[in-house]
């Protein structure tokens, strides 16, 4: 058996603490990208609302004659 030589476990540690780090860093960027979404959300939420409420404002039209006012 041939054996290898393992770097220090100081290193395999460091190695897996930078991980981490670069992993937390990644996810706060993806924090602030998900609450900037939550203005876009609501602004969707109101424009859907106003065009449902135009939908309802135009179906009840439908059938009536065009004199009708």
């Amino acid at each position: 058996m041939s054996a290898q030589a393992r770097p220090p476990v100081e290193t395999y540690y460091d190695g897996i603490a930078s991980g981490l780090t670069t992993v937390r860093r990644e996810l706060a960027g993806l924090g602030h990208e998900v609450d900037g979404l939550g203005g876009r959300v609501e602004a969707l939420d109101e424009k859907i609302d106003r065009n449902q409420a135009q939908i309802m404002e135009l179906t009840q039209l439908v059938g009536r004659g065009p004199d009708v006012g």
